[in-house]
């Protein structure tokens, strides 16, 4: 049942990321091994799109860990468990924080045990730098604690890495590059083991850095990025856009193409008949803390408010016309959301 449960919520999902992002492209899906202990390691840039983009792009049953800061209340802690989220806690979460991930990480050794997927951000916090930043030690403990606890236990370790072309417009596009996976077991020596975790480290690092726009100097970062931008380097598409960056002072600037907006009428009308929920999102966009959530708040919004506006506009034209009408205007929604989200540019 919960499984079933897992597959309903996991397909909304799907439909509420059909709607939020222009394109999805996934690669390297051959890599995911089908059975076995595996760990999905990934680069974290965008706040909760990250952590659905990985259990909606493979087939793996995973469970992810999740800032514990999202469980707070009763019903969601409930709803959250319920979808494969698992609290991790932070030194800013209190003093208790060790203390309740020691039993966090001890049902993270059960999910590997029994052969499940589990998902970590192995860079600690998201930000918007393109580029890896230094890796945590917490997925390294997960497999430590995991192997001394079951010694003879297969873990292998599925890098992956999120691109986005912006990552606070809409509608921004993303590609999921899922490396090759790298046996876990043979960096670690269960009877002397490494606390530093530094050759795993570098391992995962390293793969991510391939999987994902890599800038490594960071002094001249900002620089760097702005030729990259001017150049239209592909984002979505790492591999070509890191051969790029090492050809960096040889990249010309390239102009930007003017064309003319055909689609702009289907757009106005797409707002006009989404005022309400434009209205809330206007109000609710400046009160975001951090940006990096911009686009949670906007899938949460495309999941939970349009369609229930929809709804009832639908309900409300059945009540003075008839069944067939509203039928008619339901469909018009669905088309003018996909021709809005699938056709329109997002500008650097």
């Amino acid at each position: 049942m919960e499984n079933i449960w897992y597959k309903i919520v996991r397909f909304y999902v799907k439909i509420g990321l059909f709607f939020t992002l222009k394109k999805i492209e996934v690669h390297g899906t051959k890599n995911i091994p089908k059975k076995g202990a595996v760990l999905f390691v990934a680069n974290h840039q965008n706040a909760l799109l990250d952590a659905i983009l990985i259990p909606t792009t493979n087939s793996r049953n995973i469970h992810f860990l999740t800032r514990a800061s999202a469980f707070k209340n009763k019903l969601a802690n409930k709803v959250l468990r319920s979808l494969n989220m698992v609290p991790v806690y932070r030194l800013r979460d209190g003093k208790n924080s060790i203390q309740k991930n020691i039993a966090i990480f001890e049902q993270c050794f059960e999910f590997l045990k029994n052969k499940k997927g589990l998902q970590i951000f192995v860079e600690g916090e998201h930000h918007q730098l393109r580029r890896v930043i230094h890796l945590k030690k917490g997925f390294a403990r997960i497999i430590l604690g995991t192997l001394q606890k079951y010694p003879t236990l297969n873990i292998q370790i599925v890098p992956v890495g999120i691109n986005y072309d912006q990552h606070l417009k809409y509608p921004c596009s993303t590609s999921i590059y899922y490396g090759k996976p790298i046996n876990a077991n043979q960096f670690f020596d269960l009877e002397n083991p490494d606390f530093t975790f530094k050759v795993i480290i570098k391992e995962v690092r390293d793969a991510l850095k391939k999987l994902t726009l890599h800038i490594e100097d960071t002094k001249n970062y900002d620089e760097i990025l702005s030729k990259l931008n001017a150049a239209n380097v592909d984002f979505l598409n790492p591999i070509k856009a890191n051969e790029l960056l090492k050809k960096i002072d040889e990249l010309t600037p390239q102009k930007p193409r003017k064309t003319i907006n055909w689609l702009a009428p289907i757009y106005f009308l797409a707002k006009i008949n989404s005022v309400f929920p434009l209205l809330i999102w206007k109000y609710l966009k400046p009160k975001i803390k951090d940006v990096i959530f911009t686009n949670t708040f906007r899938f949460a919004l495309i999941t939970t408010v349009f369609p229930l506006f929809y709804l009832i506009q639908t309900a409300v034209i059945y009540s003075i016309f008839n069944l067939k009408y509203a039928l008619i205007y339901l469909l018009m929604c669905i088309l003018l959301g996909i021709i809005t989200t699938k056709t329109m540019n997002v500008n650097r």
